[in-house]
C-alpha cells in the first residue's frame, strides 16, 4: 500500500490473462491500486519469449520502472528493469520489502533510467 502512494501500480505479466487476473485480484484484495493490467496477449513473442513493451503502459519511459525476475521479458527496456529474484511461496522473502528505499528515492528521479542503468551491470537480483 505505501508504494501505491508514490506510483500507479500496474500488473504486466506474460501470463494468460483468465490467469493473470486471478492472482492480479488476490494481490490487489480490493484496494483498487492494481487497475491497469497487461498480459500475454499485450506482449511481443520473440525467439520463444513475452517481451514487455513498456510503450504500452505509458509513451513517457522516464518515470516506468518494472520489477521483474525474468531479464528476457525487458530486454526491450533494460535501463527501466529492477531484476527481482523469482518467488516460491516462501514466507520469509522480503525482496520487495529490501527494494523500498530505492522505489521512494527514485520517485524524485526525473529520469529513473539515468539511475537504473548504472545498475544494470550488477545483475543484482533483490
Amino acid at each position: 500500500p505505501q508504494v501505491s502512494q508514490w506510483y500507479e501500480l500496474v500488473v504486466f505479466t506474460a501470463s494468460m490473462e483468465i490467469y493473470g487476473c486471478a492472482v492480479a485480484d488476490k494481490l490487489d484484495n480490493n484496494r483498487s491500486i492494481l487497475n491497469r493490467r497487461y498480459y500475454r496477449q499485450h506482449c511481443t513473442l520473440e525467439l520463444g519469449s513475452y517481451i514487455k513493451d513498456l510503450s504500452v503502459v505509458h509513451s513517457d519511459l522516464s518515470s516506468i520502472v518494472i520489477l521483474d525476475n525474468s531479464p528476457g521479458a525487458y530486454r526491450s527496456h533494460p535501463d527501466n528493469a529492477i531484476p527481482i529474484k523469482s518467488w516460491f511461496s516462501d514466507p520469509g522473502d522480503t525482496a520487495l520489502l529490501n527494494l523500498l528505499p530505492m522505489l521512494d528515492a527514485l520517485r524524485f528521479t526525473a529520469d529513473v533510467r539515468s539511475v537504473l542503468s548504472r545498475n544494470l551491470h550488477q545483475h543484482r537480483l533483490w
